[in-house]
């Protein structure tokens, strides 16, 4: 998700207590996929972080594992100047920020919580590859820079690569174990929702994601990997580029890119009301449906069954219209599983406690609304939305019954 301008600072101190449970154990025999029901909630690094904002990450985290979320898709990095920072010069890790990291992915295995740990930003939000252009040129942190020059700058991937590299062997400094080897990172995510515009031959991505994905596996063999894509399709997949939204590929191919033998995964998103913009509910959810239908045909037919995961899905504003598209995912979901399908888990963008607004129009809550306070900083009037929390519990539970079985 491109997000627009979010708070940097902890919107106040709560009450939160740890649940006891063990943490979750490697997968036997190597990397293996297991479906699963999680969510995306970008700001738990930051927060960590701040001693002060603790209690409000430890109440989120428990409500995920109260509504049955097992995997937490989190942002693992911020670049440059700004609140809690973990990279704020290239090159330079903040250890206050990385102790949160630590601290955050101990509270998650208490929980039985597994954290997928996205590596960059396309877009400028919490620094990434615009930040990576910047200090590849040597440019000031408020000059304009672009994702897409991320993807023909040398210098700037070099610098990715040498924070991922930090970040996987890096040892947890409560629990001593390796990112490496710790069995509570579920995945490593390249990139968010990596674009680069005018690129027609869709090949400066992909190339991208091929290198960085063998420099992970070099790394780290133990944990599952993806890269974050929105899922438009290229050059690979004439027939279904049709299916994009403006008929455009933003210079990806969702083939292609998810090709590499070291993606275990491939990743798509899914915005119906921004892609199909003055479409009603019925269209929205219905264009979505085929939208996902594409990718699992792309999975099967193109990329050998890889496991598909609808890694970011939303619709706002809340209400109705949201219910319905959960609905219909849940529905997906539930029969691609049931019949050994490629379409193996969903994470709604995005959860968040209650104290924190509702920047973007898609948060979700687990009482389905914000507080009051949160409520007067949020993008729309607040729409209470028990509806839609009820269906990703029902997607949750059935996640959980196909685990047990």
């Amino acid at each position: 998700m491109h997000l627009r301008a979010t708070m940097r600072k902890c919107v106040g101190a709560l009450v939160g207590q740890a649940t006891s449970t063990a943490a979750p154990a490697p997968p036997a025999g190597g990397v293996t996929f297991n479906s699963f029901m999680g969510c995306n909630c970008y700001y738990l690094l930051t927060r960590a972080a701040d001693p002060g904002c603790r209690p409000m990450v430890l109440q989120t985290l428990d409500a995920m594992q109260a509504l049955g979320f097992t995997v937490v898709r989190i942002w693992a990095f911020n670049d440059g100047p700004g609140w809690m920072s973990l990279q704020p010069q290239a090159g330079q890790f903040s250890e206050q920020v990385l102790a949160g990291l630590d601290w955050l992915l101990a509270e998650a295995g208490k929980r039985r919580l597994q954290l997928m740990m996205t590596l960059t930003n396309f877009w400028h939000e919490f620094g990434g590859m615009p930040q990576y252009v910047r200090w590849s040129r040597g440019l000031p942190d408020d000059a304009a820079a672009s994702g897409d020059d991320f993807f023909s700058d040398t210098g700037a991937q070099q610098l990715y690569l040498n924070f991922v590299t930090m970040l996987i062997n890096r040892v947890n400094s409560i629990s001593g174990v390796a990112y490496r080897a710790d069995p509570v990172i579920h995945s490593w995510d390249l990139a968010n929702e990596p674009r680069c515009e005018g690129d027609a031959s869709c090949s400066r991505i992909a190339a991208f994601i091929h290198a960085a994905a063998a420099h992970v596996k070099s790394l780290d063999s133990q944990h599952l990997l993806t890269c974050g894509l929105e899922g438009f399709f290229g050059v690979s997949s004439p027939d279904l580029q049709r299916a994009n939204p403006y008929n455009v590929t933003h210079g990806t191919d969702f083939v292609r890119e998810c090709s590499s033998p070291h993606i275990d995964f491939a990743s798509m998103h899914m915005y119906a009301d921004q892609w199909r913009p003055g479409a009603g509910d019925e269209q929205c959810s219905s264009w979505s449906v085929e939208w996902v239908r594409a990718h699992m045909a792309a999975c099967q037919q193109q990329l050998g069954g890889k496991p598909l995961v609808l890694q970011e899905f939303g619709k706002k504003p809340a209400g109705p219209g949201r219910t319905r598209l959960f609905s219909e995912m849940h529905k997906l979901l539930q029969q691609s599983v049931a019949t050994g399908g490629v379409l193996r888990a969903a994470l709604p963008w995005m959860f968040a406690h209650e104290s924190y607004p509702d920047y973007d129009g898609y948060t979700i809550y687990a009482t389905g609304a914000p507080d009051a306070a949160a409520a007067g900083q949020s993008a729309q009037p607040v729409v209470a939305d028990k509806q839609s929390v009820q269906v990703l519990r029902q997607m949750c539970a059935a996640a959980a019954g196909v685990q047990a079985s």
